[in-house]
This record gives C-alpha cells, structure tokens and sequence, in this order.
C-alpha cells in the first residue's frame, strides 16, 4: 500500500485546527455505491458493507490496484450496516430488509486461512427501529444502536435473545426532522473498558455514557464531548490507542480527531468542498504492523449530500496515515 504524501497545513480556527495527514484512495465504486461501514481483519484485509445492495466485500489494500471480492449476498434484503468482530475472524453484521422495519444479525466466520466464510442468521429484533453501529460487549453479546428509536439493544448471538439496555436524550434523533440526517439519532458506537462511546447523526454530537457488564447505563446519564461544526455532522468513528476520536463528519467530507477530554479538535483529512473523502460513513484503524496508524475510512460518494451541491462519486475506501500528526 502507497500513501501519497501531502503538506502538512495548520491553520488555527476558533476551538478547530486544520492539520492534514497524508492520504490514499484505496478503491472507489461505480457511482450509485454507498459503502456503509467496515472491519479490518487481523490478516490485514478489510470487510466492506455497502446500504446500497445487500452485499458483504472483501478487499486487501496491500495489493496493487485492489478490487473488492463480493464474499455474501443477502438475498431478499435491503443492504448491510454495522460490523463488530466477537471473536478472532468471527464477526456480526446487521443486514436490514427492505422495509427497514426488521433488522437481523448475520454471524460471519472465516475459518483458518480461509476467504471463505461461514455465515448464519444469529437474531432478529422485530421490534427494533433500524439497527446501524455495532459494539461488542463480550463473545456472545453485541450492543447495538437503534437510530431512530434513539436506544441500544443487547443482543445475544447465540440464542437470539434481545433487549434495550440503554436508552437517553442524548441518543434520539430529533423530533421535527427536516433533512434525512435529522433522521437518524445515535448511529456509532464503541466500547472502551466501562465507557460506551457514541454520536447522534442527528444532534450533531459524540457523547459518552458509563455502562455496566451487562451493558445497563452505569449511574449518571449521558454526556456530550464535542458537537460538529455547522456544515457537519457525525456518523461513526474509531477509537486510537490513547483514546483519542477521529470521526467521520457526513456531509463535511473531512475527519476530526477529537482529543478525550474533548479538545482539541482537528480536521486531519478532507474538506467541504472536496471530494477527496466524499461523506464519510465509517473509520477504523489496520490491525497489522505495517498499518495501525493508518485510519481506513469509507464513504458514501456524495449520495445523500452531493459535494458543492452536485458532485457524485463511487463510495470510497480511503486511506489516511495519522502517524505524523501532532500529538497533545
């Protein structure tokens, strides 16, 4: 893999500093392709779901010119959102069905040294909104998070069993929507030791809540850490080693590394006006030596907010290397 080296900008903005990491398109899509939400395997390959057709891809970003492998295809279903590993190449997806008024969850597993997976139906939550981002609470249980219901299921992967443990103001989509994004509430999630990490698409906003084992809201209530800026929001995000944040911001086309106490702020890739990273909708760090500080980051191409108002281009898998970036 090949990272283009860029100048490193800094511009000071009030509460937002622009400091740009050098990146890489990996792939983009044929327009009309809306890569929703990613895994790195530990193999170095990345798994790649897409909202716009009900498929599951494998790409290796090592090899030349990399094209995605069409891996699954969930026949009668509308498109698969959010991924979590459960165990070594073990992983979960949500696959929606066309209505999006059910969810279910896929368990996908590779055998060792294989590109072949197994995969099952692990549950289905009738009761659920739509089902986006995915955590993993411990081997057989994954949280995730229920847009529009504003809300976290537990799920148990193993006998199907679900139930919301976490619900709060903080996780709701807002209630006078006028764009789609105002639809979708608490979207990404991630879990750090008793602390669940979370935006809402629709508040604009990265939060945190304290949760117990059982994932059940641990004391006090949620709490904002940092709000997008205006042409903005947030969809998902990774988690570094110091537990920093970089979140994709949608419709601002860039990533902002949030510092844990909420500051700084700094844009470290993209641009408004740019289709470099054409609104993102996922990030997660390489799980190899040759690349755990390269951010893998994939987009949806503009679909939903074309760039400058009328640019469209393939969902993306872009590459950013965070490890020259400026560190507090």
């Amino acid at each position: 893999m090949r990272l283009v080296r860029s100048i490193t900008l800094l511009t000071l903005l009030p509460a937002l500093i622009k400091a740009l990491a050098p990146t890489h398109l990996v792939y983009e899509a044929p327009k009309g392709t809306w890569f929703e939400n990613l895994a790195a395997r530990a193999c170095g390959s990345i798994l790649l779901t897409t909202v716009t057709s009900p498929d599951l891809y494998l790409i290796d970003p090592f090899t030349p010119n990399p094209t995605p492998t069409l891996l699954h295809r969930f026949s009668s279903e509308l498109g698969t959102l959010g991924i979590t590993e459960t165990a070594p190449d073990t992983f979960h997806v949500v696959v929606a069905n066309a209505t999006l008024k059910i969810s279910d969850i896929y368990t996908v597993s590779f055998p060792p040294s294989s590109h072949a997976p197994a995969i099952h139906l692990a549950a289905t939550i009738p009761e659920a909104g739509l089902l986006n981002g995915l955590a993993t609470l411990n081997t057989t249980t994954i949280l995730a998070a229920d847009s529009t219901k504003g809300a976290v299921w537990a799920i148990d992967t193993l006998t199907g069993a679900s139930r919301i443990v976490l619900s709060d103001p903080l996780m709701a989509p807002v209630t006078a929507p006028t764009t789609s994004y105002h639809t979708v509430g608490i979207n990404g999630i991630k879990l750090r030791g008793s602390t669940l990490y979370f935006t809402n698409t629709a508040q604009a906003l990265f939060g945190k809540i304290s949760i117990q084992r059982d994932g059940t809201a641990l004391g006090s209530a949620a709490e904002a850490i940092a709000h997008a800026a205006p042409s903005a929001t947030y969809d998902d995000f990774a988690l570094d080693g110091r537990g920093d944040a970089f979140l994709v911001t949608a419709r601002g086309n860039s990533i902002e590394e949030v510092g844990r106490a909420g500051q700084p702020r700094i844009i470290i890739a993209g641009d408004v006006n740019s289709t470099e990273i054409a609104e993102p909708t996922a990030a997660q760090f390489g799980r190899t030596p040759a690349d755990r500080d390269v951010l893998y980051v994939t987009t949806g191409g503009g679909l939903q907010a074309p760039i400058n108002g009328d640019e469209v281009v393939g969902g993306q898998l872009v590459v950013v290397d965070t490890k020259g970036l400026i560190r507090a």
